[in-house]
């Protein structure tokens, strides 16, 4: 079980986290959490509409450098965690794999990415993404 007062230090307290609080996929969006430097969530948890399925790379420039600004401009912010979610299987798709390879390779403060999918919420493994990317 999630509990929003204590760190998110593990990979399983992630999953307990964006499972009670995205859950199975509903629709396409990215969610936004922002952790402090202990991995205490902040209050700040944003979805983000519009991010184009395809992943250009200008497009993932700009939202890892916004990444990189929200954690700059939120008071004791250290790193976020971003939740794409979407109907359908759990597998990882080609646009999805550039997004999440692509924002790794910008530097972003990014502590984990998450796909949430009708079959829950899974972690994503960057390397695995960036060979899928290829």
């Amino acid at each position: 079980m999630f509990e929003p007062l204590l760190p998110l230090s593990t990979d399983a307290d992630l999953l307990a986290m964006a499972n009670e609080l995205v859950g199975p996929a509903i629709r396409r969006q990215t969610w936004m959490f922002v952790l402090d430097e202990d991995h205490r969530m902040s209050p700040v948890v944003a979805p983000i509409d519009g991010i184009p399925v395809d992943a250009d790379p200008a497009d993932v420039a700009l939202l890892g450098s916004r990444l990189t600004e929200v954690v700059a401009g939120v008071d004791g912010a250290a790193s976020v965690v971003l939740v794409w979610e979407r109907p359908g299987t759990a597998e990882i798709r080609m646009q999805e794999a550039d997004w999440i390879a692509g924002l790794v390779a910008t530097g972003a403060p990014i502590r984990a990415q998450l796909l949430a999918s009708d079959d829950g919420v899974h972690l994503v493994d960057p390397t695995f993404a960036a060979l899928v990317a290829r």
